[in-house]
């Protein structure tokens, strides 16, 4: 047997403490899916996200308990030609708000290349659990409606499944 102190005895402890910790967190890190950030993406939501709003230059639909509330956007950031009246303001019910948060849950995504292109719309998507919205920018080229997801450069996709009407409560964008 090995004579040490017990000095020498706490010693040999913490560090062997040390090493299995360290062994660990690198084992761990081996068997984790987190360091695939730049695959391609193949829905626009995570099956297992909750969105929470969706925020675009237009309006923003908020999730309220179980259903869901369209918020006109504020007369500050409006200009004049396009602001929001008691008027001209509509009420939209909460079945079609429903559907068109379904239609962002169920739209899929094909990789189509890389490109920069001009005159987006650009949506925040707040799911639960982030801190920081989702930022993402669509294009209305032709027929086909694309998507930039920022994060992922600038990677094209184009959305296989839903139209702009699907996605968004406003006419198509001039393209």
């Amino acid at each position: 047997m090995i004579r040490l102190t017990s000095r020498a005895w706490n010693n040999v402890l913490i560090i062997s403490m040390l090493l299995l910790i360290l062994m660990f967190n690198l084992s761990g890190n081996l068997f984790s899916n987190e360091g695939a950030t730049d695959e391609a993406i193949d829905v626009l939501i995570p099956h297992d996200a909750m969105l929470t709003s969706i925020v675009t230059h237009a309006y923003t639909i908020e999730r309220v308990g179980r259903g869901w509330r369209f918020v006109p956007p504020s007369n500050d950031l409006v200009s004049e030609e396009n602001q929001v009246t008691r008027e001209n303001q509509t009420v939209i019910d909460n079945q079609t708000l429903t559907d068109l948060v379904i239609a962002w849950q169920n739209a899929e995504l094909a990789p189509i290349g890389n490109a920069t292109l001009t005159g987006a719309t650009q949506v925040n998507l707040w799911l639960a659990g982030e801190s920081a919205p989702r930022h993402y920018l669509f294009f209305q080229v032709g027929e086909d409606m694309l998507v930039q997801y920022p994060t992922q450069g600038a990677q094209l996709y184009k959305i296989t499944n839903m139209t702009w009407s699907q996605l968004f409560l406003t006419d198509t964008p001039n393209a």
